[in-house]
């Protein structure tokens, strides 16, 4: 017979399930416990991972917003403050076409572009800050300006045609001493206003004021009653060619690629070139230039000249004939396919 006090200590089966399923209910609640931790853990890191992402984003989208800034404000004009130098600040923040500022807000994004090189090779870097200032992007670009004019002439007017001065015409080169370059006639007719003009051997600051534009005293050397040593006429260099032979001889390029690359004044209305400036004007057609002033930021007329800081020479290319009338001034380079012909006050 088994003694009463050891069938008393027998666990019945029942007893024993019930801990079985406590330990295995723990064990799943510790690892449901960690799979939830580790995938928290997993969004969180997903979530950081996504806004990071969107923050240099941010960054690098203010980064090329600022560049595409800076790229369109020195294609126009790298020096619109005219001080000689090129531009810091190239955001505009009153309107005036001039940057002020090197800072911009884009968005909720930052910008700073720097600037730095030279007029014919600016480099740009373009700094963009995320709206929490966590993430940064910089792109850097080097600019090269592509001279518009390889083959420079030494002389403001060139005409592969003939050349006829009435009224008060002047050509003025107070930088060479040559006004007139044509393969055809250059007739000076008119009143005894027309003339050409250059440099006044006499200035107290020649030779050195030819180096500044406009600074040098000019004379006048071509009058109604003949033309001078300034006026090169009846060249076959230039009567012999053909117009695309004429054209590449100065811009190095044919007719039809620079008029798709390098022009950035297409046109057919001669009274779209007034006030101008910095630009390579095209214009088609036989045209008669009136009362305009091209390269200068202010109209200028009655024997006046714009003022030095105020002259931004400019290209102004007639495909065509071109008669002159009333007071039209031009600053740069005035080219011309065919004939001219030049009355009233024009200045060149």
């Amino acid at each position: 017979m088994i003694p009463h006090n050891l069938k008393s200590c027998n666990r019945s089966p029942h007893s024993q399930r019930g801990v079985l399923t406590l330990i295995i209910s723990l064990v799943i609640l510790m690892l449901s416990t960690f799979v939830v931790f580790n995938v928290s853990k997993a969004i969180l890191l997903e979530q950081k991972i996504s806004n990071n992402d969107n923050r240099a984003k941010q960054a690098f989208e203010a980064a090329e917003a600022g560049m595409n800034v800076a790229m369109h404000y020195l294609g126009i004009n790298p020096d619109a403050d005219g001080d000689g130098i090129l531009d810091a600040n190239v955001f505009d923040t009153n309107a005036d076409g001039i940057g002020d500022t090197p800072t911009a807000t884009i968005g909720r994004s930052t910008v700073t572009v720097e600037i730095g090189g030279s007029m014919i090779s600016p480099s740009i870097e373009s700094i963009g800050i995320s709206d929490d200032g966590t993430a940064t992007r910089t792109i850097s670009q080097l600019m090269t300006s592509i001279d518009p004019l390889p083959n420079r002439p030494q002389n403001p007017l060139v005409a592969r045609g003939s050349v006829t001065i009435n009224g008060s015409a002047t050509v003025i080169n107070p930088q060479g001493f040559s006004t007139i370059w044509s393969g055809q006639d250059v007739i000076m007719g008119g009143g005894a206003g027309s003339n050409t003009s250059v440099p006044d051997l006499s200035d107290p600051g020649y030779p050195a004021c030819m180096d500044i534009p406009l600074e040098c005293e000019v004379v006048s050397t071509s009058l109604n009653l003949g033309v001078g040593a300034d006026v090169i006429e009846n060249d076959s260099s230039l009567g012999d060619l053909t117009g695309d032979e004429f054209f590449m001889n100065f811009f190095g390029m044919s007719k039809a690629t620079y008029h798709a690359t390098m022009v950035t004044l297409d046109t057919t209305n001669p009274d779209d070139a007034d006030l101008a400036t910095s630009e390579v004007i095209w214009i088609t057609g036989d045209v008669s230039l009136g009362n305009i002033t091209v390269g200068c930021t202010e109209s200028v007329g009655g024997g006046n000249v714009c003022p030095p800081n105020k002259t931004k020479p400019t290209i102004l290319i007639v495909d065509g004939n071109v008669s002159f009338t009333g007071t039209p001034q031009f600053y740069g380079v005035l080219y011309i396919t065919g004939n001219a012909n030049l009355s009233g006050n024009t200045t060149v």
